[in-house]
């Protein structure tokens, strides 16, 4: 396992673990710090669903800011295993849930969730972000007025879908693009 650190909120400084190897990679420090600042206007109190969830830190710089809960679904069993210690270690309202993100979705949905906020964050190159807005352009995971934020790499195309999400802003970090949708 590796570590890295949460950089800003109630919980800065301390280490979360995250998975060894390439296949998880956490968003780089200085994009977490962005990304939460951001959004920070519309943490507080605020329900965070993480799909793609790899290491979860995002998630958890989040909670730290003032996000209440989230819930972070990740396919691979030992990624989202160690979200879970890190939720019980950081006494954090954070769900871990193992299995496809898509089918997690659906389920969630079935099951009435809403989230006020939405990260879609997938590994490049598979146009999975597109596959995940369009699913949630007609589902009711995300509340009215919620915030979705899509992270692609500069190459992949910007969702212009309709639905329920409309496009407010576009932020470029070198390679990485996070394309930011409000719900109608």
């Amino acid at each position: 396992m590796g570590a890295i650190k949460i950089v800003s909120g109630r919980w800065r400084g301390r280490a979360l673990e995250t998975p060894a190897g390439r296949d998880t990679r956490p968003l780089l420090t200085r994009l977490r710090k962005s990304l939460t600042d951001i959004l920070r206007p519309k943490l507080a109190g605020s329900a965070v669903l993480d799909l793609f969830g790899g290491s979860g830190a995002i998630s958890f710089e989040l909670l730290s800011n003032g996000a209440q809960s989230a819930v972070v679904i990740e396919a691979d069993r030992i990624a989202a295993s160690i979200i879970s210690a890190n939720a019980r270690i950081f006494e954090a309202q954070a769900e871990a849930i193992h299995g496809d993100c898509f089918n997690v979705m659906i389920e969630l949905e079935r099951a009435g969730r809403t989230f006020d906020i939405i990260i879609v964050a997938p590994p490049y190159g598979n146009e999975l972000h597109e596959r995940a807005l369009d699913l949630l352009a007609t589902s009711s995971l995300a509340a009215t007025g919620a915030t979705v934020v899509a992270q692609r790499d500069k190459g992949e195309k910007l969702w212009e879908g309709d639905g329920r999400l409309g496009l407010v802003e576009t932020r470029a970090y070198g390679r990485t693009v996070f394309d930011f949708y409000e719900t109608k």
